[in-house]
């Protein structure tokens, strides 16, 4: 019955990564109520109990996270929004008379406070970058500013995507669920993103190749992130903080929550732009606080 609901979950176009989230949840909480039954004989989770399900709540709130400490409210939120999903599909679809999900009380939700790279840590960055005189990697990390791309997205990006010419240029990129975006390429990326693609050789259709292999993988720009975290010292520098950079320095340039939603891909499953999810973007960092309070200084 579950491969029924990954199946459901492939026909929605979910991503990969989200189905595969799925299924982590539910081997979690499948190898739980195996681990909790006294009486040996195996359970088939799809008739999980309302008591079942509350039992695992407490669980997570109690021993369920790494190395046997409570559960981070985050992860306590997503199993649950999980579990509420699938056991809602195995209801619908007749296999078990209610959701037992449904009555209990769902963990708060994490209030999500994103990391992004204030103007001086930017200019760090840029600096060590250029130090160590990598063309490539000064593409890489000036796409991911400028761009706001997902790591997947940077990966999956092909030549024919791009459209460049000296005076404009624009990316057009394939997001969560299906969903497509246009992202103009400022004059800053595209002489970066020229002197990267003149250095080439190869016949790769991807824009960014490794020394091995003909498309970058996750893992080796993940890789590369950190290697440049180390040098910088930026302890919240990864590849999500560079795109969360890019939001937040979008929003501060613009005021406007629809370009940030349409350029960042936040996107409802209608198709319409997700103001609410970049919202995030308004939190202010400790150094937008400092600078609002010395902006009323009489020194």
């Amino acid at each position: 019955m579950f491969e029924e609901f990954v199946q459901h979950l492939r026909d929605e176009a979910l991503s990969l990564k989200t189905i595969k989230s799925y299924e982590v949840t539910w081997k979690r909480f499948d190898t739980w109520l195996q681990s909790s039954n006294r009486e040996g004989q195996e359970i088939d989770p799809v008739y999980a109990t309302q008591k079942d399900i509350a039992d695992f709540k407490r669980h997570l709130d109690n021993a369920g996270g790494k190395g046997g400490k409570p559960a981070a409210p985050s992860t306590k939120n997503l199993t649950f929004v999980h579990l509420n999903r699938i056991f809602r599909f195995f209801a619908k679809a007749g296999y078990i008379p209610n959701n037992p999900v449904g009555p209990i009380r769902k963990p708060p939700r994490a209030r999500r406070v994103p990391k992004w790279l204030s103007r001086n840590e930017q200019n760090a960055l840029h600096r060590e970058v250029r130090f160590r005189g990598d063309i490539r990697e000064h593409a890489i990390v000036l796409t991911f500013l400028r761009m706001g791309l997902r790591v997947y997205e940077l990966c999956d990006l092909k030549l024919t995507e791009l459209t460049m010419s000296d005076r404009k240029g624009i990316a057009y990129i394939r997001g969560k669920g299906d969903k497509d975006r246009e992202i103009p390429i400022s004059s800053e990326l595209r002489t970066a993103l020229q002197a990267y693609l003149d250095t080439r050789e190869d016949k790769s259709p991807y824009v960014f190749v490794s020394r091995r292999s003909p498309k970058c993988t996750e893992r080796g720009i993940q890789h590369m992130i950190e290697k440049y975290r180390k040098f910088t010292g930026i302890k919240h520098l990864n590849c999500h903080s560079l795109r969360h950079t890019f939001g937040h320095d979008l929003l501060e340039a613009t005021k406007d929550l629809q370009k940030v939603a349409n350029l960042m891909g936040h996107y409802k499953d209608n198709g319409e732009p997700n103001i609410q999810m970049s919202m995030i973007y308004t939190t202010p960092s400790r150094e937008d606080l400092e600078e609002a309070v010395e902006s009323i200084s009489w020194t």
